[in-house]
């Protein structure tokens, strides 16, 4: 367990923020005029046809619905429910065109975003008691800074807009914003209706246009961005968010602006998972399903375990000073017996101590169990691994 300087510290860690992967989907159940989101686990997969299997029985996923055959964002639509995302449930129908409420939309974050950072303490809306359908996943979305409410109000039951979903989906994948542009400038030369983005959300669609992630049709320089977003739209914001971050394959998109810049596309090494094998002593980098490199590590020893979950990297410093934290004495950033070496790549934090990747001026001490919680690596590894990552690289540990 890492101790930055400027930290505090804390001797007891509760393993309770350990994230569980689950096998389970989200079907879009038809209830009469309503549509209900609710969680399925896959008992079986055949194709392109998998039998899911809900609490109240058993309803088939077809990627291939029969009503999106001809529709312009079956491409990702196919994609997200070929790899278990979403699925439909009434007969072989999707309904593309229909819109989705702030409560349904809450609960696509929680499944497509899984491991965001929690950015604030979860609030009880007056309109979201806590037996509604969706109270977990709207916690979840307004801890993670994806959705917010209106007072004390958080409008289940309205239709989300395309700037609301834009501004989750840059939230969820920490973009950079650009601070010495003007951004609504920048909005309308790029769309034709740029002028009527809401002020709160002109900063995070100007990042997801710099990398041509917004997609707007059939005029890809129409933004709409007031106007509810469908589910066909959704799909297809959803994909690009997962293809830049190497979780799914690109597709070919007609949609995006041509004026919007491409420079932050994803570089040909750059990494978006880091897996660490515990009982190996190894880290391995991914690009989506492509491995790159395995680098030796050192983990936490007997009672200061390195912990299992899925995170993502939160702080990324070069030249870290270190406190020491029983004497409060700092070795500065730089030092050759600084025990953080030259690299720092945060992935955990309980909000007073963290967990992380870092160097180390003690070479034999990687590949054994030795560390606080942290990830030792040697000094030439983490400074090249820092080149690579970003805050949208997922970090899995396993033993």
């Amino acid at each position: 367990m890492a101790k930055l300087a400027g930290s505090s510290w804390r001797t007891q860690l509760s393993r309770a923020f350990s994230a569980t992967v689950t096998s389970t989907v989200i079907a879009f159940v038809p209830q009469g005029n309503a549509i209900t989101i609710q969680s399925a686990t896959i008992s079986s997969i055949t194709d392109t046809n998998q039998t899911i299997r809900l609490d109240n029985g058993t309803i088939t996923q077809n990627s291939n619905f029969s009503d999106t055959r001809n529709h312009w964002a079956r491409p990702f639509i196919h994609g997200l429910a070929s790899h278990n995302l979403i699925t439909a449930a009434s007969g072989s129908t999707f309904r593309p065109n229909d819109p989705l409420t702030r409560a349904q939309f809450a609960v696509i974050l929680q499944r497509t975003f899984p491991y965001q950072a929690k950015y604030r303490n979860a609030v009880q809306f007056a309109d979201v008691p806590p037996n509604h359908w969706a109270a977990t996943a709207i916690a979840k979305a307004y801890e993670g800074g994806f959705l917010s409410g209106q007072g004390q109000a958080f409008l289940p039951n309205e239709y989300v807009t395309r700037s609301q979903v834009l501004v989750a989906i840059a939230n969820g994948l920490d973009l950079t914003i650009n601070p010495k542009r003007n951004n609504r400038q920048f909005l309308t030369s790029v769309y034709t209706d740029g002028a009527e983005v809401p002020k709160y959300a002109v900063d995070q669609i100007a990042a997801l246009s710099d990398r041509k992630l917004v997609v707007n049709y059939p005029d890809a320089s129409t933004l709409n961005p007031n106007r509810p977003i469908s589910r066909g739209e959704l799909a297809a914001l959803i994909y690009q968010a997962l293809a830049f971050q190497g979780q799914l394959p690109k597709i070919a998109v007609n949609y995006a602006n041509a004026n919007a810049s491409t420079s932050q596309n994803l570089s040909i090494n750059q990494v978006t998972l880091l897996e660490i094998n515990l009982n190996k002593r190894q880290v391995t980098s991914f690009q989506g399903n492509k491995k790159l490199k395995s680098y030796a590590i050192a983990v936490g020893r007997a009672g200061w375990e390195t912990p299992t979950g899925m995170y993502k990297v939160r702080q990324m410093v070069e030249k870290p000073a270190w406190k020491n934290p029983f004497t409060g004495d700092v070795i500065k950033s730089g030092a050759p017996d600084n025990p953080l070496g030259l690299y720092w790549i945060g992935f955990w934090t309980n909000g007073k101590d963290w967990s992380g990747f870092h160097g180390t001026p003690n070479r034999s001490s990687v590949g054994q169990a030795v560390s606080h919680g942290c990830i030792r690596m040697y000094n030439e590894d983490i400074k090249e691994l820092f080149s690579k990552v970003s805050n949208a690289t997922v970090v899995r540990v396993i033993r």
